[in-house]
């Protein structure tokens, strides 16, 4: 499987957005939690410590790719989520990729355990005020 076919898909239809395209941002199993619940299995890198995994620009290059694919097929994106195979405020990166994200036009989503909510809030809503723009 390419790279941008695990990092970007979609659109799936999601019972709360609509037509989602899928941003998975985080490798896989990096999270804050080992759920035993999880569908993704047990947490492989159980951490609080964010750190950047892609650069934005890779990533929101592969999402507008994406897009325009869906669009040429008449396909509608209702939101651009993160959405991860881990949890995806664990991105360092996230608040910038918000922001890149913005010019494509559509609304953005974050699907979080919210873990990490202190941490962020801590910062001054640094990653939600660049998001919220």
């Amino acid at each position: 499987m390419e790279e941008r076919e695990r990092l970007v898909f979609g659109p799936v239809p999601s019972r709360r957005l609509g037509q989602s395209m899928g941003i998975n941002n985080i490798p896989a199993k990096n999270c804050s939690y080992s759920c035993v619940y999880c569908q993704l299995g047990k947490t492989k890198n159980p951490t609080i410590t964010r750190k950047a995994f892609y650069k934005p620009e890779k990533l929101i290059g592969q999402v507008k790719r994406k897009v325009n694919n869906a669009i040429s097929r008449n396909e509608h994106i209702d939101y651009l989520t993160f959405v991860s195979d881990g949890e995806p405020t664990l991105d360092l990166k996230l608040g910038k990729e918000l922001s890149l994200l913005k010019q494509i036009g559509i609304p953005r989503a974050i699907i979080t355990n919210a873990s990490l909510l202190w941490h962020l809030l801590k910062m001054k809503g640094k990653v939600w005020k660049k998001g919220r723009d």
